[in-house]
């Protein structure tokens, strides 16, 4: 019987083990896609509105792990910018993933019919986010 709890146990550990592994992998391959827009009509609240919306979207486009949209904070810390109008924050699993997301027909089709008319200014950051 203290074999059998033991082998157990054992096995747990493993598994446990691998997962952990598993986890971290994936933490390591994460991509981060950070969008700012700054709207032609600075807080326009119904275009602010249509970007939101059309954003939210995209949530259906299955390459993206993680989304969020919202608006702008202000803030008075000099270190804060807070001059845009909408924020998008997307996580995918991989490079790859984020380029088959960006030439999605409803992402062009997001970008071309509400984005570029609404919007003086985009401004993208990417970046590889690394496990603990």
């Amino acid at each position: 019987m203290i074999r059998i709890y033991i082998s157990i146990m054992i096995l747990c550990v493993t598994l446990s083990a691998c997962a952990s592994s598993k986890t971290s992998k994936t933490q390591e391959n994460t991509v981060v896609h950070i969008v700012l827009i700054w709207l032609n009509e600075s807080g326009n609240a119904e275009h602010i509105q249509q970007v939101i919306d059309v954003s939210n979207q995209l949530k259906e486009i299955p390459y993206i792990q993680e989304m969020r949209v919202g608006k702008s904070i202000p803030s008075d810390r000099k270190i804060v910018d807070d001059s845009f109008d909408v924020g998008l924050y997307m996580v995918f699993d991989s490079k790859a993933a984020m380029q088959r997301y960006l030439f999605h027909p409803d992402h062009k089709n997001a970008v071309k019919t509400v984005l570029m008319p609404l919007a003086s200014k985009i401004l993208v950051y990417d970046f590889d986010a690394l496990g603990n």
